[in-house]
This record gives C-alpha cells, structure tokens and sequence, in this order.
C-alpha cells in the first residue's frame, strides 16, 4: 500500500534528524551544513525546509525528540510498576538514567548545543525553549512517581524535575570522575533527597 502524504513528511523529517544527529557528532555544530545533512538523508533543500524553519528548528527538535522518548519509556515504566517497591522502581529509573548519560553519542550533542547556545543568541532563545519543554518532561516523570507511591516530595514535582534534568545533563557532560560515586547511585541519592526518603546509608553510597 502506498505510503500517505503524512507518513512521506515523517519519513522524510526523521531521515533528516538521523543525518543532522551523525553531523553533530561527527563534526559539531558549527561545522554542520543544511547541504550536507540533505545530502546525507538523500532529499533537496526545499524538502529540509518543508520540514524546519531553520538548521536551529531542526537542533531544538534533535534535542527534545530525544528526551521525549526516553522519559515517555520511564513514565511508562513508573506505570508498569505494578507490585514494585519504590527501592525497585527508583533503582529501575536511575540505572536507565545512568546509561543515558554515559552514552557517548548523547553526550557530544548535549556539549555541542551548550556551546552553540553560548554563541548564537538567536539559538540560546530556542535552545531555552527546548529545555523549558524538556523540564516539563521531567516534571511530568517525577509526578507520575510521587502519585504512583504517594511520596510527599521537598520541591513541587516541575521544580524537581528541573534539577533532575541538571544534574543528568551534569553527569553527561562530566563523565566519570575519580571518587565520585557512580551516575546511577547519584541519581538515586537524588531521587530520594527529592521524594523525601531517607538517606542511603555511607556503605550503601561507596563506589
């Protein structure tokens, strides 16, 4: 059955998003051309600009559709949860969290947009917008958890969601660092902290 009209475009935008993503990676932002991205996607330049505005739509969507995704797989995670304790379900997200910002790939895209945003203020005011959508994201996650185990959290569900999305994106760009502990015990010290838990025990936080 031929492809509609609707699933051409997203066929064709999610192509575009693959090669703009390989670009970033490869060689940065600065170094990415729309010419090269349509290139490498086999599609015109108009076909790019049915699709995004500019090359900055095409990295705000770049960042959002990945954080998108990830957090819908962890809310529905939360959902799933069905007989879990909040250690299993905490330790569930953490670990997932952890493998997010370890990935090198994810971690070279994040830097690249931080660098461009400091750069291009054109950029800064959609990257802002990115990340506002991206914290409400994380709020939304945090208030599925809170709700599922009927947690009374330090901060309102958007405000943890907010810092949530800081120290994950920290831990993405830093990487591993000698004596720290390890991403995932951080983002459950966190996790806990914020769902107002008790602390973890010392040996329960040694690398």
């Amino acid at each position: 059955m031929p492809l509609t009209r609707k699933e051409t475009q997203r066929q064709t935008r999610d192509r575009l998003i693959a090669a703009a993503h390989a670009s970033i990676v490869e060689e940065g932002v600065a170094a990415m051309s729309i010419r090269n991205i349509c290139g490498a996607a086999g599609h015109s330049q108009g076909a790019f600009y049915s699709n995004f505005a500019s090359k900055d739509d095409l990295l705000v969507e770049i960042m959002q559709a990945h954080i998108h995704d990830e957090v819908a797989m962890l809310r529905d995670l939360v959902r799933r949860a069905e007989g879990a304790n909040i250690e299993e379900t905490l330790g569930i997200l953490a670990a997932r969290l952890a493998e997010l910002a370890a990935e090198p790939q994810w971690s070279l895209l994040s830097i690249e947009l931080q660098l461009h945003a400091r750069r291009d203020p054109a950029f800064a005011e959609r990257h802002r917008e990115g990340k506002a959508s991206c914290y409400r994201m994380f709020g939304e996650l945090v208030a599925d958890l809170t709700q599922r185990f009927g947690l009374r959290p330090a901060l309102p569900p958007h405000q943890t969601g907010i810092g949530l999305y800081a120290l994950w994106m920290g831990l993405a760009v830093q990487g591993d660092i000698e004596g720290a502990i390890s991403r995932e015990r951080m983002l459950v010290g966190f996790f806990r902290a914020m769902a107002g838990l008790n602390a973890l025990e010392p040996d329960e936080v040694m690398p």
